[in-house]
């Protein structure tokens, strides 16, 4: 915390940001019983009814995916047409040709019904299925990850009312987590409307976390910076006993070397950054999690827990926590290592950066095989191939000695992404 603590000093007065087919058919009216005695069998199977009465359009929907989605239109028939007999038979129904139909009784024979249309090839955007006598129409696809994206709601609001190119502290209460969590609940988090603000401007958003001890608002890597809106993630000041599990440290994210599947810290950001999107403009594809130390921890946990809402993430001197839950891909991943490439918990489970690296170069199929790649200024393994790449730029040094290259390189690594 010793850098940290000199960022924050050095900001005090006012200078930080804040860190931060149904099947188609056509079915005849229904026929009338006949009156008379059976007569004798019905000429032979109805003819095709004139016209088009086609089946109704399949309704197979294209599935997010790559290629185009296209569904096959749905066999629909024509109406067959009654046996001859004292009574009107019913239409097939569907793409059969009516049966014959018995005279006396008159029922025509059912057709059968046209077949739905199948189901379109996964498509990253669904390609509208022909229209006319039968097709589907493919939905459109998600954002890679799933995330949302666009300019938040708040590019409608007004401009609040705080200083520009300062920090302000928010209080918020953490809804939703599970009653254990109690001492998580009272929370902060600190923003920074940049300067030359323009509402109807989507910015993207840095979510930055400190390292322990990171109550207030602190400066960092991003701070000054006029291209982003900065959110500065703040720690719970929940002490044992109030600590889940036990053994997580006082004053550090609980977001580090012991984490949750359901972690307060989970909660913590989707509410915040509900709190921001719905206050500041802001671009909802471009939400970016950096941090140093236990910070560091907090990103690469949310780029996991959260690679359906996080687009990228930066950071120093930490790794992943062993009981972390089920990982979301989607988000691009730096690692500084700093002092954490090779950490180990309490029970001997291998949690450091490399374990974070290699976590998620499997997770968005990437390459295993690094090239070599300048970012900002330092000389980076780049894990290409996917939508999500990750990088590792070992800066040396020790423990917090990348927070300083978190914005210049972390920020050319971002760009990259589309």
């Amino acid at each position: 915390m010793t850098m940290h603590r000199a960022i924050g000093s050095a900001l005090a007065l006012g200078l930080a940001v804040c860190v931060f087919s149904a099947a188609g058919c056509s079915q005849g009216g229904s026929g009338t019983p006949g009156s008379g005695s059976p007569g004798a069998a019905g000429t032979g199977a109805g003819t095709a009814g004139t016209g088009n009465p086609t089946g109704t359009a399949g309704s197979a929907t294209g599935t997010a995916g790559t290629g185009s989605a296209t569904g096959t239109a749905g066999t629909g028939g024509v109406t067959g047409t009654a046996g001859t007999g004292s009574a009107t038979g019913v239409a097939g129904v569907g793409g059969g040709a009516a049966g014959t139909g018995a005279a006396g009784s008159g029922a025509a024979g059912v057709g059968t019904t046209g077949a739905a249309g199948t189901t379109g090839t996964a498509g990253a955007t669904g390609t509208a299925g022909a229209t006319g006598t039968a097709g589907a129409t493919g939905t459109a696809g998600a954002g890679a990850g799933g995330r949302p994206s666009g300019p938040s709601a708040g590019c409608m609001a007004e401009v609040p009312n705080e200083p520009v190119g300062m920090t302000v502290s928010h209080n918020i209460d953490v809804a939703g987590m599970d009653p254990k969590y109690a001492g998580y609940v009272h929370r902060k988090y600190c923003t920074t409307i940049p300067k030359n603000y323009n509402p109807k401007t989507p910015y993207p958003v840095v979510f930055y976390g400190p390292g322990c001890g990171g109550f207030g608002c602190e400066g960092n890597s991003f701070s000054g910076r006029t291209d982003i809106f900065l959110v500065q993630a703040t720690i719970s000041d929940a002490k044992s006993p109030n600590l889940v599990p036990a053994a997580a440290a006082p004053g550090c994210f609980q977001m580090g070397r012991v984490t949750t599947p359901d972690s307060p810290e989970g909660y913590y950001f989707d509410q915040v950054m509900d709190e921001v999107e719905k206050s500041y403009c802001t671009d909802k594809g471009r939400i970016f999690v950096a941090g140093t130390s236990s910070g560091s921890w907090l990103a690469n946990t949310l780029a996991c827990q959260r690679g359906n809402r996080v687009r990228g993430s930066a950071a120093d001197s930490g790794g992943i926590g062993f009981d972390r839950g089920t990982c979301k891909p989607g988000a691009a991943v730096l690692e500084m290592p700093g002092d954490s490439a090779n950490t180990t918990d309490g029970d001997g489970n291998q949690i450091g950066a490399a374990v974070a690296r290699d976590l998620f170069i499997k997770l968005n199929g990437c390459s295993m095989t690094p090239t070599t790649m300048k970012l900002g200024n330092d000389t980076c393994d780049f894990y290409g191939g996917c939508d999500s790449p990750v990088a590792w730029c070992n800066v040396g040094g020790g423990h917090q000695s990348g927070n300083a290259h978190l914005s210049p390189t972390g920020w050319a690594f971002w760009n990259m992404l589309k």
